[in-house]
């Protein structure tokens, strides 16, 4: 509920305090007198769109709160929790205007958004001006009306989390079809590449061995040639190195054993003899290992040259090849694992779609349950409200392909009217005028009045185009509806003010030199008055 509002430098309004309270409370006033600024402002908690040249001239800033007062506090706690607001058992609601055009925007002094505000308002209060009776000509919001009325709201929350439940899955199966078009664009050639380096057998520093097998291969006679040359003049050739060093050996050591002064170079001498000697035992066996096998080097030549096509090829050094073939296989198992999940993805996908035409399926055949009996109710609402020859009927379509839903299902509701006799049923948007599509709304308001969870309802021009005994049937209307909820309603017709519980006059004056709106709450004796004006005239008569 609504229970206070506070307006400051909005247009003609200076300054105002205004304190509502449950049901029915009227509003009425001289045509222009500034009703429509009240609008505006509620509009401005709603989270409506704002303009500097809302600001009272003079000011620079304009301010409206509003204090509301819910009927379930536990409920609004955990959604302002849930938006990260300050919760509280009431909702205070503020909103500035600057010059500048900068909006600032408190729910219970937390700075907040006024995107957050367009969530929070509407669930508050409901604005049903023009722009409301006008959305009654959308085929969504009819079959809103259809689904409120069935009492569908339940199948209508699970019909919305099936389909987003298989569109979502459709849109993650859609990225893991991209990721496997993305690699599957390089899986023949990786295949390609793994099966090069696998052929190969590389290991590391392969290449590094065999250029030394090479060498020595390509130059086997040449080392041969040295070698043999050097054992020959080291120990086989006649007059060797060890053979006259074995002689020198030999006297030296008699020459120590008459001279112990002798001892050292002869134990020198002696070492060395035996260090050449097996040097040369070790050129021997050298030169036995020696080969001169020209079809190993053409193994080796050719094994380095395929060694040296992958080392190009795929990142200079062996490692790098292996890397690289460790890489593609892991791309390569990724696709492979990718489309295992794309398989098991497809079968979570259409489970879910068939989800979702099952539940779509289901409110299709309670919403066709319900809208005979919806037609009926509401021909009766809008035969008591001025319309009494009124025909009025549901129809509806499916899309082409019946397959193709949406969050609502599958169906599309047209609301058919026939306002005189004699008329065809044609759809609501071709043919309602003004007050017409004002009294539909209150109609359809009255019929679910009990399931409608907005507690404040705010009614401006539901008086368009009507008058005498059938004003009298709206303002009845409008006091049944306000059992369930509470009513602002602004009007310029009597038989819609007296059924207020409480009465507002909206006034224009000027004060000192400047013009201002202001509005009052009426007690007994100034209603009279002001039903009397509103019946007739300037100087309403005695009785």
């Amino acid at each position: 509920m609504l229970a206070e509002l506070a307006i400051r430098n909005v247009a003609l309004i200076d300054e105002l305090n205004l304190s509502f309270g449950p049901g029915f409370n009227v509003l009425t006033g001289e045509t222009g007198a500034g009703k429509s600024i009240l609008v505006g402002a509620i509009g401005l908690i709603l989270g409506g769109r704002s303009s500097a040249d809302l600001i009272r001239q003079g000011a620079d800033e304009a301010e409206v709160s509003a204090l509301f007062v819910p009927d379930a506090p536990d409920e609004w706690v955990r959604r302002l929790d849930e938006m990260g607001l300050p919760a509280g058992d009431e909702v205070l609601i503020r909103r500035v205007l600057a010059k500048s055009g900068r909006n600032r925007v408190f729910v219970n002094g937390g700075l907040t958004t006024l995107a957050q505000l367009a969530l929070l308002g509407p669930e508050l209060m409901a604005l049903s001006g023009q722009h409301e009776h006008q959305r009654l000509l959308d085929p969504d919001r009819q079959l809103l009306f259809l689904d409120q009325y069935a009492g569908l709201a339940d199948d209508r929350t699970a019909m919305a989390e099936a389909f987003g439940r298989w569109k979502d899955l459709e849109r993650g199966l859609a990225e893991i079809e991209a990721r496997i078009r993305n690699v599957k664009d390089k899986a023949d050639l990786l295949e390609f590449q793994v099966k090069e380096i696998q052929d190969a057998q590389p290991f590391p520093s392969e290449d590094e061995d065999l250029e030394k097998e090479r060498k020595l291969l390509r130059n086997a006679e040449k080392i041969y040639s040295l070698v043999q040359g050097a054992y020959e003049g080291l120990y086989q050739g006649s007059g060797s190195v060890v053979e006259v060093l074995d002689q020198v050996r030999s006297g030296v050591g008699k020459a120590a054993g008459l001279d112990d002064r002798l001892s050292d170079s002869s134990t020198q001498i002696e070492d060395a003899y035996h260090q050449l000697a097996d040097a040369a035992e070790s050129l021997r066996t050298h030169l036995d290992k020696i080969t001169f096998d020209s079809e190993r080097l053409a193994v080796v030549e050719d094994r380095l040259a395929l060694l040296g096509r992958l080392k190009r090829k795929y990142g200079g050094t062996l490692e790098a090849v292996l890397a690289h073939a460790g890489a593609a296989s892991d791309h390569l198992e990724r696709l492979a694992d990718m489309e295992a999940q794309r398989s098991s993805r497809q079968v979570e996908r259409d489970q879910a779609r068939s989800r979702a035409l099952e539940q779509a399926a289901r409110l299709s055949r309670l919403r066709r349950e319900a809208a005979e009996a919806m037609a009926r109710a509401v021909t009766t609402e809008l035969r008591t409200l001025g319309m009494p020859r009124l025909e009025f009927e549901l129809a509806f379509g499916e899309s082409p392909d019946g397959d193709a839903i949406g969050p609502g299902g599958r169906d599309q509701v047209e609301f058919l009217i026939s306002p005189n006799v004699g008329e065809d049923l044609r759809p609501l948007a071709r043919i309602a005028s003004g007050g017409e599509l004002s009294r539909a709304m209150l109609g359809l308001k009255s019929l679910l009045a009990g399931q409608d969870r907005v507690e404040t309802v705010v009614f401006d021009e539901v008086d368009t185009g009507i008058g005498g005994a059938v004003a009298e049937v709206v303002g009845r209307k409008l006091a049944g509806l306000a059992r369930h909820h509470q009513l602002i309603c602004i009007t310029h017709l009597p038989q819609i003010a007296v059924f207020g519980r409480r009465h507002f006059r909206v006034f224009k004056e000027v004060r000192g030199e400047r013009t201002v709106t202001d509005i009052v709450p009426l007690a007994e004796p100034d209603r009279v008055e002001e039903i009397s004006r509103m019946l007739g005239g300037l100087e309403p008569t005695e009785s």
